[in-house]
C-alpha cells in the first residue's frame, strides 16, 4: 500500500499534456490558477513552464503540490498508470485529494480505478469525459459530462468554467464515461455518413467544400456537420483525431452493450468499418480519422 499523505495548498495540478490536455492547462493557467505540471514526454512542459507554470518530477509530485489533480491520458492502462504506479498520485494522496479524470474510458474500469484509490487514501474522484475537441478546449468552450458525487463536482466545477461552457453532473463514479459513450455512437455513426455525403458530391460533380453551405438550414444541418464535412474535404488539414481513439471508445461502447444485453448494429458497424479502414488502408499509418473514411480524392474537381 502507498504511503499516503494529506494534500496541502490551493495550486491545481494537471497530467498529460496531449493535443486536448495542452489547451485545458493553458485555460486554467489563463484563468489565474496557479498550476503544476506533469508530462510522461517531458520536453511537452515546457511551453506551459514558460507561461508561469511548475513542472513536477511525477504524478506523485504533482499531487504533493496540489488538493486536485486533472488527469488527460489516452487509456485506462494510462490512467491506472499515472495513479497507482511508481511515483503515481496515490503515493501522496490523502483524503483532502481530489482527482478528475478528462480521459475517455471504460465506465468499470473508472469505477474500479476511484474505488481503489478511495480505500487506499480517502481521495475522492470525478470522472469527466470531455467533447468538443481541441478547437473547444482552445475557446473555453467544452462539454463536461462527469460522474461523482456533487460535493466533489462542485469542487471540480470552479475549474472547469475556465475551458468549459457546458457541465453536467450525469450520476454517480462511472455515469461521465457512460454519456461520453452515448456521445461517441452518435459521433461514429455521424463521421461516416458525412464522409460518405463529401464522397457523393465529388461523385455527383458538386464542390465538395460547399456542402455545409448548400445544407444549411435543412435537417441535416448540424455543428457537427459545420465542423468535420470541411476537414474531410481538405487534404490539408491535420487538426482531427486518430482512428484508435476513436476505435478504443467504440469498443468500450460494444462491451458495455454486450453485458447489458444492448444490441448496437450501427455502432458496431461504423466499429468494424473503421478498423477495416484502419488495418488496410495506406493512410493508416497517419492514423488519422479523416483520412481513413475519405482518402485523398475528396478534393477532386467536380466533374463537367
Amino acid at each position: 500500500m502507498s504511503n499516503c499523505k494529506d494534500s496541502n495548498g490551493s495550486t491545481v495540478g494537471f497530467i498529460g499534456l496531449g493535443l486536448l490536455g495542452t489547451p485545458v492547462a493553458r485555460r486554467l493557467l489563463q484563468a489565474g490558477h496557479p498550476l503544476v505540471v506533469w508530462n510522461r514526454t517531458g520536453p511537452k512542459m515546457a511551453p506551459l513552464i514558460e507561461e508561469g507554470a511548475q513542472g513536477a518530477a511525477s504524478p506523485a509530485d504533482v499531487m504533493r503540490r496540489s488538493d486536485i489533480v486533472f488527469v488527460c491520458v489516452h487509456d485506462a492502462e494510462a490512467v491506472e498508470e499515472v495513479v497507482f504506479g511508481t511515483g503515481g498520485i496515490a503515493d501522496t494522496a490523502g483524503p483532502a485529494a481530489l482527482v478528475v479524470d478528462h480521459s475517455s474510458i471504460h465506465p468499470a474500469r473508472t469505477r474500479d480505478l476511484a474505488g481503489r484509490l478511495e480505500r487506499q487514501c480517502g481521495a475522492s474522484w470525478v470522472d469527466a469525459p470531455v467533447s468538443g475537441g481541441v478547437p473547444a478546449a482552445q475557446s473555453g468552450t467544452l462539454t463536461v459530462m462527469a460522474g461523482g458525487s456533487q460535493a466533489a463536482f462542485d469542487r471540480a466545477d470552479q475549474f472547469f468554467t475556465a475551458y468549459a461552457r457546458r457541465r453536467t453532473l450525469v450520476g454517480p463514479i462511472g455515469a461521465g464515461q457512460t454519456a461520453k459513450l452515448c456521445n461517441q455512437v452518435i459521433i461514429a455513426a455521424s463521421l461516416w455518413s458525412v464522409a460518405e455525403s463529401t464522397r457523393l458530391a465529388v461523385t455527383g460533380g458538386i464542390d465538395p467544400t460547399r456542402l455545409p453551405e448548400y445544407l444549411e438550414g435543412g435537417l441535416a444541418d448540424s455543428p457537427f456537420l459545420r465542423l468535420y464535412q470541411p476537414r474531410m474535404a481538405s487534404v490539408a488539414d491535420t487538426s482531427l483525431g486518430s482512428s484508435a481513439d476513436l476505435l478504443k471508445d467504440l469498443d468500450a461502447c460494444m462491451d458495455l452493450a454486450r453485458h447489458g444485453d444492448c444490441p448496437l448494429p450501427i455502432t458496431a458497424l461504423a466499429a468494424e468499418l473503421l478498423r477495416t479502414a484502419h488495418k488496410w488502408t495506406p493512410a493508416a499509418a497517419a492514423g488519422r480519422v479523416i483520412d481513413l473514411l475519405t482518402g485523398p480524392q475528396t478534393t477532386a474537381t467536380p466533374a463537367d
